[in-house]
């Protein structure tokens, strides 16, 4: 059987063509696009009340009652309804309840002893965590909730998730800077909010304001009535009504 010629390829020429700028457009269009989806992923925000539920693992009261130098709480220990608030401080939602809603609540149910009310700082991505953090240091120095609503106040300002602008909501708290300053250039608490998180995680917290009313978790900016509905149940069976 003769043997079959083998055809000799010829080097394919490559032409030189000039700068395709339609499609480098196209690129930087498809990948500015993907970066917001991105962050609308990461730093999403539930702007609407979702129902509640019951939470599936650890409660998070639970858990911060094991790790108590992670969470910041007032109000009774012996309280019949524990409420932890899980928010990030870049969440303008999250700001909403605290400037609308949660003096309401601290008013009717925290100080007359009916609710314990915790907050676990804590962040929905890695751009919010450092004010999670510089929370944490107020907390060192037992001014923990007024950092916290001054620190929502901030958002909106260009710079307000920077250093310089933790240590001025930390004058106008009235800390001492010396050790406030020295608490967040040691970062002392990354760890701590990463451990926050996987917490919370771990109970399907994916979006904030997220809030656990003993075992029953609320998603969204939640109206008082909501909160009121929850309290009054658990509060009325403690009571024998």
């Amino acid at each position: 059987m003769a043997k079959r010629a083998k055809k000799t390829r010829r080097p394919r020429r490559v032409e030189s063509k000039g700068t395709n700028w339609l499609l480098i457009g196209g690129i930087v269009v498809v990948g500015v696009v993907a970066l917001f989806a991105l962050l609308f992923l990461t730093l999403r925000e539930q702007d609407s009340p979702q129902p509640t539920e019951v939470a599936e693992g650890q409660p998070l009261a639970e858990y911060c009652e094991e790790n108590p130098g992670n969470c910041v709480a007032k109000g009774s220990e012996d309280a019949p309804v524990t409420i932890v608030e899980v928010s990030d401080y870049g969440c303008n939602h999250c700001k909403n309840f605290n400037v609308e809603t949660a003096g309401l609540i601290e008013d009717l149910y925290v100080k007359p002893g009916q609710v314990k009310w915790v907050v676990m700082p804590y962040a929905l991505g890695p751009q919010t965590a450092p004010s999670a953090t510089a929370a944490l240091c107020a907390a060192e120095q037992d001014r923990f909730f007024e950092y916290h609503r001054r620190l929502f106040d901030t958002q909106g300002d260009p710079d307000f998730m920077s250093a310089a602008s933790f240590r001025q909501v930390a004058e106008d708290s009235g800390l001492d800077l010396e050790a406030f300053n020295a608490c967040l250039q040691d970062n002392d608490y990354n760890n701590t909010v990463q451990e926050n998180i996987m917490a919370a995680t771990a109970l399907g917290v994916n979006s904030t304001p997220t809030f656990f009313v003993n075992d029953m978790m609320m998603r969204g900016n939640q109206p008082l009535t909501s909160f009121q509905q929850q309290i009054d149940a658990i509060v009325g069976v403690s009571d024998g009504g």
